[in-house]
């Protein structure tokens, strides 16, 4: 189990309020997520990583980038251990080109389920994992499967919600027979342009506006848990809960979608 946060806003924007001040920022939830951290954000098209795995709630590093952060667009992580040991490499969110990748949830039956999901991957990807975790290997599935769809660098919304939803559905179709425990995969996804999560066995949140005509926001924000606490700051709007299976999507325009997870694009 882990929490995770992420946002895509028009203009670049801080974060520290979701991140460290809200009476349950990612900083408090942390407490119970201790094994490492992870935040990620953009400079230009350019993915920057800062990954630690001391606990965010105890570390200095956490709370000056937390600060200091202020971009378009930002995914973090905090890790609570199932699958593999505290260490870097296993340390969200995953980053493959302009893609990054965070988990909140777990494979059940990962000693049989590992190698047939390696199997499934682009063996040129499978070539590239680095850690032990079930959180790289769907990462590196969800890159299969947009693979086949477009160039990595230049997805289109549609092409990336298609993939997103196949490597969840492949995935549930080959861990759930192997144990009694249902998979809980849910993910967040961002190249930068475009934001993607899925609620999927664990809690997802999502705060905006209510879109324009064109269905495009300001900003957009999704959490594992409502990071405000208390009360959102100026100019944000509440949490609110997404339903199980939801897929939320957001175009490099700003488009937003929620809708089911297992339809067609």
């Amino acid at each position: 189990m882990c929490r995770l946060f992420g946002s895509r806003s028009r203009l670049p924007d801080g974060v520290a309020h979701e991140l460290l001040h809200g009476s349950n920022a990612l900083r408090v939830q942390s407490e119970k997520h201790p094994d490492g951290w992870g935040l990620g954000w953009y400079e230009g098209a350019t993915p920057r990583v800062v990954r630690s795995l001391a606990p965010a709630h105890g570390d200095r590093e956490f709370e000056k980038l937390s600060s200091f952060v202020n971009a378009a667009t930002v995914i973090a992580h905090v890790r609570q251990a199932s699958i593999g040991r505290v260490a870097t490499v296993n340390t969200h969110p995953f980053r493959r080109g302009p893609w990054l990748f965070a988990h909140n949830g777990t494979l059940p039956g990962w000693e049989k389920a590992r190698e047939p999901l390696e199997a499934l991957l682009d063996p040129s990807l499978r070539a590239e994992l680095n850690g032990e975790t079930d959180s790289e290997r769907c990462f590196y599935l969800f890159l299969s499967r947009l693979r086949r769809r477009c160039d990595l660098e230049a997805a289109t919304i549609a092409h990336a919600a298609a993939a997103l939803s196949q490597t969840v559905a492949e995935v549930r179709a080959l861990v759930d027979p192997l144990s009694d425990q249902p998979s809980s995969t849910t993910f967040l996804l961002t190249d930068g342009r475009l934001m993607l999560a899925c609620r999927r066995g664990r809690t997802l949140h999502i705060s905006s506006p209510a879109p324009d005509a064109e269905g495009r926001v300001a900003y957009v924000a999704v959490a594992s848990e409502d990071p405000s606490g208390d009360e959102p700051p100026s100019g944000r709007f509440p949490f609110r809960l997404l339903p199980e299976e939801s897929l939320v999507t957001v175009d490099e325009e700003l488009r937003l979608r929620v809708r089911p997870l297992f339809t067609d694009v």
